[in-house]
């Protein structure tokens, strides 16, 4: 299976994607969206991050901006989206091809057909911009695995959930669309799936660069994880997603309806609801132990 990114890095989606990349998934491309961050920071951290992995995967820059560009996230992963680290701008001389990430999406799409999976980490203004171009996407790719939306059946009021909010509009799009399978992990499970504190702030002292990288830019966010939901440790979010693609065993998803509001005084909500088939699958459970396994054998 091949596999696209899509992503807005942040501090969870470079873990995200050193997991992904140390699990060996086969990654033909990057695609930017702009959501935790403005999209020029997010344009140097995904250098940084291909720095720290030794990599030259090519990178595509989305064309078209979300609705609510304003709406970032430095409260949780830092003023330039790596926690505390600071890294100069001419750290790294990768550059972004001139291809579009919507046009990359398309052409993807083409060659590789149902051996494609794209991720998706961050808003869908990507992915929706690619189908709107090239309505005929939706039968060519078969998978999407998607980390936003909320669900959880013990809270009545509903949730912005940060992915959704930032461009409802997107979002409702790719999910009214006929796809064979789409697999969303919520907010919910990313919450709870946490790596405790010490060890991931020990990894500073690790023989591992990568897991040195890992542990110095988390420490925001492990601040934001206990100022927001009272957890110690880290919050991982994106991290989870990849990791159920690694061990399908980590999460388990059910058929649901979902319905996005796009306009009006309630934008952004998001209610899902189970049903009994759908080509919509959400995340209703994990396994904590798996994937601290997967993290942990990760990065050590």
């Amino acid at each position: 299976m091949k596999y696209i990114i899509d992503t807005d890095p942040g501090i969870d989606d470079a873990i995200a994607i050193a997991m992904a990349i140390r699990n060996n998934l086969d990654i033909i491309g990057f695609t930017l969206a702009s959501g935790n961050i403005p999209a020029y920071k997010s344009e140097k951290n995904l250098k940084i991050i291909q720095e720290f992995l030794n990599t030259n995967i090519k990178m595509y820059k989305g064309k078209n901006k979300n609705k609510c560009n304003h709406e970032t996230a430095e409260y949780a992963h830092g003023k330039d989206g790596l926690g505390y680290a600071v890294f100069t701008d001419n750290m790294s001389k990768k550059k972004f091809s001139r291809v579009s990430a919507e046009d990359f999406i398309i052409k993807a799409s083409k060659k590789y057909k149902d051996d494609l999976t794209i991720i998706c980490l961050g808003p869908l203004t990507n992915l929706a911009s690619a189908m709107k171009k090239d309505p005929k996407l939706v039968k060519r790719v078969k998978h999407l695995v998607i980390m936003g939306t909320t669900y959880d059946p013990n809270v009545k009021e509903p949730y912005l959930e940060f992915n959704v909010n930032v461009d409802p509009k997107a979002a409702k799009y790719v999910l009214e669309a006929p796809f064979s399978e789409i697999k969303l992990v919520t907010h919910e499970v990313g919450v709870k799936s946490f790596i405790e504190k010490d060890y991931v702030l020990n990894l500073r002292n690790s023989d591992d660069l990568v897991s040195r990288f890992i542990g110095l830019i988390s420490e925001k966010y492990i601040e934001f994880s206990y100022d927001h939901y009272n957890t110690i440790g880290l919050g991982t979010p994106d991290p989870t997603t990849i990791a159920s693609l690694i061990d399908p065993k980590i999460i388990k998803f059910e058929p649901c309806n979902v319905e996005i509001i796009s306009r009006g005084e309630n934008k952004g909500e998001c209610n899902i609801s189970i049903t009994d088939d759908s080509n919509i699958m959400v995340s209703t459970d994990f396994d904590l132990k798996r994937f601290r396994k997967v993290f942990e054998d990760t990065f050590n």
